[in-house]
């Protein structure tokens, strides 16, 4: 075995919110592309994460979005990077009906 071998840590899911004022779907989609960028961008430097989702409240102003990434710091990262404000960002468990045992369908 390879002792220099350096694996990623298996990816979490982050949840983000955020309170945006004023947000609608045309503003939030041209916003929301740039975290796309920035996903690609810090993955091929070697920081792997990815935007799965986000999703448009506009009655509440608030976007939720969705992230699969190592730890918080990248996801923090890559909102500043995207230059998209933040309200929180909390430690997730996505449930897909997919990872459901036989007996909970």
């Amino acid at each position: 075995m390879d002792r220099d071998l350096v694996t990623a840590p298996p990816p979490r899911t982050f949840l983000v919110e955020r309170y945006w004022p004023g947000i609608d779907e045309p503003m939030a989609r041209t916003v929301l592309s740039n975290l796309e960028r920035a996903a690609r961008a810090m993955t091929r430097e070697g920081t792997p994460v990815e935007h799965v989702v986000s999703i448009l409240m506009p009655a509440d102003q608030v976007v939720f979005s969705l992230f699969e990434a190592a730890d918080e710091a990248i996801v923090r990262s890559i909102n500043e990077r995207a230059e998209i404000p933040m309200d929180r960002i909390a430690a997730a468990i996505a449930l897909r009906p997919s990872q459901l045992t036989a007996d909970d369908r």
